[in-house]
């Protein structure tokens, strides 16, 4: 009689152990996938997504300057980039081990003003256990420093001695600081525009 008991017990265990084993197999986690989702949410300017990606920390490493921000920490930084619009485009994907090499293009109102078009870097990423755990720049391709500089000081030059209520906007990287940013650029290029425009009617 007992022997009977533990045959119905053990028999239907054994069942649903081989349906078990038989199942489908884990997914594969799609780090391209979330790669691409991590970008998007750049472009869309949602926080909460954003540092939704990352594990406890949030590390970026751009050439010899590396920076890491609880994700508290990292809401100025993310609102003052936000206030300008960014747009990203991820060009390329490759895995290669444990790392994804991605190539990304960004621009947004205050890089279309000082490099006058996107620019573009190769990055790599290291995600663990489903989360991007560093963000590595590893080189600006065909970047135009010597125009980035150009205009960056006649901006600052010119807001120096026409709008020195904006005078310092080039270092405050908050929402803030975006906005201050924003309008120095608006009133230079309104004075360009005009400086033209004069001389159209002259000629």
């Amino acid at each position: 009689m007992k022997t009977s008991r533990l045959t119905n017990i053990i028999i239907p265990l054994l069942f649903f152990g081989i349906l078990w084993g038989c199942g489908p197999a884990p997914k594969k986690e799609d780090k391209k996938a979330l790669v691409r989702e991590y970008y998007q949410a750049m472009s869309d300017s949602d926080y909460a997504k954003v540092v939704g990606f990352f594990q406890d920390s949030i590390r970026f490493n751009e050439m010899d300057y590396n920076r890491t921000f609880s994700k508290s920490a990292y809401r100025d930084l993310f609102e003052w980039d936000s206030v300008f619009h960014p747009t990203y485009r991820v060009l390329e994907i490759e895995e290669k081990g444990d790392e994804l090499h991605v190539s990304v293009s960004k621009k947004c109102e205050r890089i279309n003003f000082l490099h006058e078009g996107a620019f573009y870097t190769n990055e790599i990423f290291k995600i663990k256990e489903g989360a991007i755990q560093q963000i590595d720049v590893v080189e600006y391709v065909d970047f135009k420093d010597s125009l980035w500089a150009a205009k960056r000081e006649n901006l600052m030059s010119w807001i120096a001695e026409h709008h020195p209520e904006l005078d310092g906007f080039i270092y405050d990287q908050t929402k803030e600081g975006a906005i201050k940013f924003k309008k120095a650029i608006d009133f230079f290029k309104n004075r360009r525009d005009a400086i033209s425009v004069q001389e159209n009617i002259s000629n």
